[in-house]
């Protein structure tokens, strides 16, 4: 049988774990579709961000009211897409 002490720093460890999991924020979608697209491109980070703006924008021009995450997921997609 182990000691009390080991048993309660078990404990101890399992529930500051448990805390900072559950403290931790979510990471944001809109930012992981973000890098994604900036990876699928392929060209130099300054010049991928100024044509995800471009798109962003014409994309916005064609499906108004849309959210920012709507309209990566349709670049991600539209990327991959072309890349097969």
């Amino acid at each position: 049988m182990t000691p009390l002490h080991v048993t309660v720093g078990i404990a101890a460890l399992f529930c500051a774990l448990f805390v900072y999991g559950f403290l931790q924020s979510k990471p944001d979608p809109a930012a992981v579709l973000r890098d994604r697209y900036l990876r699928l491109m392929r060209v130099p980070r300054h010049e991928a961000e100024a044509q995800l703006a471009e798109r962003l924008e014409g994309l916005c021009a064609r499906f108004p009211g849309k959210s920012y995450r709507w309209y990566l997921q349709w670049l991600v997609t539209d990327l991959e897409r072309a890349k097969r």
